[in-house]
């Protein structure tokens, strides 16, 4: 690998040249890591239109996330999923939340052996007027089927018999997987390795 591409893999997680890009969060102003947000949707909407410009060959995706906004989340998501290129997902360390979310877009959903993944409706803070927060609830609760639907249509195609409040029960709370317990769900394909 040339020294410029090792370069630009650290400074903007891109390689073009090996059809690569690492999807994580970047570390805010206090050193702590920032999940998914503005500045990881930004990142990897800009990296996948370059990476699907440049070539018809597929991507890969190198994924580590702690989860984090819902809406920044969606949008790295459906850039995803509007790719032409073939998009392979390997889900490293943290693949909780919207990171489990981010995950389904992949044409290839793949995990490392000791990623973890977590499954759960997230939480909301509200506030303002007494409509306002009503009009907010009554969205959360549309993301919130959107939510189920998203992992419903893969856990179908394994499961075909799997029943939406069988889903409900599972994600009430944190519902954590290793990488074979996500695989058995539908919810990845395979382990590295366990071919």
């Amino acid at each position: 690998m040339r020294k410029e591409n090792i370069q630009l893999f650290h400074e903007y997680s891109l390689n073009v040249e090996t059809r690569a890009m690492y999807l994580g969060s970047c570390t805010d102003n206090d050193g702590d890591e920032s999940g998914t947000d503005y500045k990881m949707a930004e990142r990897a909407i800009k990296n996948l239109l370059i990476l699907d410009a440049a070539s018809d060959r597929p991507i890969t995706i190198y994924l580590n996330s702690p989860g984090g906004d819902t809406y920044h989340g969606f949008a790295i998501y459906d850039a995803i999923r509007s790719c032409t290129n073939y998009v392979r997902i390997i889900g490293m360390g943290y693949v909780m939340s919207m990171g489990s979310v981010i995950l389904q877009a992949g044409d290839e959903r793949l995990l490392a052996p000791n990623a973890k993944m977590l499954l759960h409706y997230g939480s909301v803070n509200l506030g303002g007027n007494t409509k306002d927060v009503i009009n907010w609830v009554e969205t959360e609760k549309k993301e919130m089927r959107s939510l189920e639907d998203l992992y419903l249509e893969k856990i179908r195609v394994k499961h075909p018999k799997f029943s939406r409040a069988a889903l409900q029960s599972k994600i009430r709370h944190d519902y954590i997987l290793n990488a074979n317990e996500a695989v058995e769900l539908g919810l990845a394909q395979r382990v590295l390795g366990n071919d």
